[in-house]
């Protein structure tokens, strides 16, 4: 119990990232998340999608789907201590990826992601999931998806410090 007491804003948060066929060998994307606890990381997760993604759309699409699913899962700790917080936040830099998850528009390009995805809309729809915005160069989970410098690994390491 005295974790959360001595956390001063116990909230889950996650920041999500893809990197579009990100595994040249498999021509599938590398999805990567980080969920925080009270600012301090609890679970991350770098891995290639299993599936091949047909967009990048679909990509960004399928991570935000991944990381709400573990978000919601981990939101369960503080829920134990008696902390509710009104909804997860999402942090991803595409903001493609998030009007596409919180409008429920149908396009003929889009009708494999909306059939397999549509958990995502209903899940933002209910306030459980807020995805927001977050520049492409604040983005820490860019260390996960992509090949950085060493300069720009150590600002993502550092953003995450100052979660």
């Amino acid at each position: 119990m005295e974790l959360f007491w001595a956390i001063s804003n116990p909230l889950v948060v996650g920041y999500v990232n893809s990197d579009y066929v990100g595994d040249l060998d498999d021509e599938r994307s590398i999805t990567g998340y980080i969920c925080t606890l009270g600012g301090r990381p609890i679970y991350w997760k770098s891995t290639v999608q299993s599936i091949v993604a047909l967009s990048t759309t679909e990509a960004e699409h399928m991570v935000v789907a991944e990381a709400a699913k573990e978000a919601l899962w981990l939101n369960g700790l503080p829920k134990e201590f008696g902390v509710v917080q009104g909804g997860v936040q999402l942090h991803y830099d595409s903001q493609t990826a998030i009007y596409l998850a919180k409008n429920e528009v149908y396009h003929a390009r889009t009708k494999h992601i909306y059939v397999r995805y549509h958990k995502i809309r209903e899940l933002i729809a209910s306030g459980e999931i807020i995805l927001q915005k977050v520049h492409t160069s604040d983005n820490e989970v860019n260390m996960l998806t992509k090949p950085l410098t060493v300069d720009k690994f150590n600002h993502c390491l550092d953003l995450l410090k100052s979660c």
